[in-house]
Formats: structure tokens, sequence, C-alpha cells
């Protein structure tokens, strides 16, 4: 009897129990058979096991039709019976809830369950990759937080504000800004900056994008304060303010720029 099966076995089993992310294996009892051991660190605790348990008790909101030997076609699958990834609520063997993005694939012997001339024997399995996203979700969850922060403070600033990308064009701007311009915040989004408040010097005179404030800020990432700059409104009227233009990084990209 050759030993080399075995050390197959052992070599794959050691080669899915490397992945970063949890395996598991369905049957068409839709009850789980596998799993790989971050699998195991992710479903089960103390005194529980995750082979032998359901999988609808585990994703409560994973798409029954995907388990082999359902008789309906579910619709987010390929023709291979691959899903993309789906975000939902995953169920420790205790209970617990934690999210997670779950991805699955039909691991049959070349017949579908759903097809009529298939042949399906019952041997057909599901696999589950199962990605915990719960420090991910935490994360998403923060930094809504802080949008939702900073754009109540810029709403609230009686300052002006204008954020503007890489190609000047503005990205950001807050109310106060907008009143001062006399522009709706809605039509400067996604427009040069340069030509709309900048384009004229005091005495009418053009005033060259390249020697702005806001185009060496762009272009070196350094930080400009300016004194009795005049801006042009909506109107072509003439608002003179002090202006500053500062660098948006992002480590040590430079993205964009903010002016006050």
């Amino acid at each position: 009897m050759s030993s080399r099966p075995s050390r197959g076995a052992a070599r794959l089993a050691a080669i899915l129990d490397a992945l970063p992310d949890g395996l598991v294996l369905v049957n068409c009892n839709g009850t789980v058979v596998n799993a790989n051991t971050i699998a195991l660190g992710m479903f089960e605790t103390p005194g529980t096991a995750l082979v032998g348990r359901g999988l609808l008790d585990l994703l409560p909101d994973f798409d029954s039709r995907l388990i082999p030997g359902s008789m309906r076609r579910p619709d987010n699958a390929d023709e291979r019976g691959r899903t993309k990834p789906t975000r939902m609520v995953a169920r420790r063997t205790d209970g617990g809830e934690f999210p997670v993005e779950v991805t699955s694939a039909s691991l049959e012997d070349g017949r579908e369950a759903y097809d009529s001339y298939g042949g399906y024997t019952g041997d057909e399995l599901l696999m589950l990759v199962v990605r915990d996203l719960t420090g991910t979700v935490d994360t998403e969850a923060e930094l809504a937080r802080s949008q939702r922060q900073t754009e109540m403070i810029l709403r609230a600033a009686s300052e002006g504000v204008v954020g503007t990308d890489t190609d000047g064009r503005v990205v950001l701007v807050n109310p106060a800004a907008a009143q001062i311009l006399g522009h709706r915040a809605g039509e400067l989004g996604g427009r040069e900056l340069h030509p709309l408040i900048l384009a004229k010097r005091a005495d009418g005179e053009p005033f060259p994008y390249e020697e702005s404030a806001l185009a060496d800020t762009l272009k070196s990432g350094r930080k400009h304060r300016v004194r009795g700059q005049v801006l042009w409104t909506k109107k072509g009227e003439r608002v003179p303010v002090d202006l500053t233009t500062a660098p948006v990084r992002d480590g040590d990209q430079l993205v964009g720029a903010v002016m006050t």
C-alpha cells in the first residue's frame, strides 16, 4: 500500500490551514462536513463543534439555493456555481454574531443538482471562503463617523473652505465659501477653481495660474498665506480676503490642497 495519498492529504490539509481566510465544506444536506483551522477558530467556541452544524445556523442570510441538491438555480452564481463576495452576519456556535464576507463555489462531479439530465448523485459539496470583517467594519464605521464630523464642522464654520485635487479642481466647498463666492456649492464641484475666482488681479489684469499660491502649493507642497488677495464672485464682484493655501497629503503623497 502506497503512503503517497496520505502524505498528499496531509500536505493539502496543511495548505488549507495556512490560508488567511476560513474554508468550510458543506454537503447536500446543508451540513458542515469539514473546515480549516481558521474557520474553526472563527466559528467554534469552547465546548461546541463546527462540523455537523447546519450552514444556515452559521450564516442565516446565506442563499440556500446555493446548497448542493437545491432544485432552484441561484441567480447570483456563475455557470460553475461561484458567487461574488457578499457581506453578511455570521453566527458562532454559541450564538455570538460577527460580520463576514462570503464567497462560495460548487465542487461538483460535472453534473448540476438542478439539471434534470445531470444525474445528481448527492456527493457534491459547496465550498465557502469566509473572511472575518470585524476589524474592517469597525474601521469603516470610524471613517464614516469621522467624515460626518468633518462635514458638520465645515458646514458650521464661518470661514470659507475650498478643497481641490492635484489638478486644481474643486472637490470640497463649505456653505460659507459658496456664499462668499456667490455660487451654489453644487455649481463648483469638479470645476477648476482658479478660472472661477482668481482669473484676474485686483486691477482687472489677467492673473496666470502658474503665479498663484494655489499652483505653488499643488506643485511644491508649500503652505502660503496671502493678505489682501482679491477673489471674483459669480457676478463679477471683487472680494478682498486673507487667503491661505495648504497641501493635503495621503501619507507621503500630495493629493490636493485646501484654501481658506
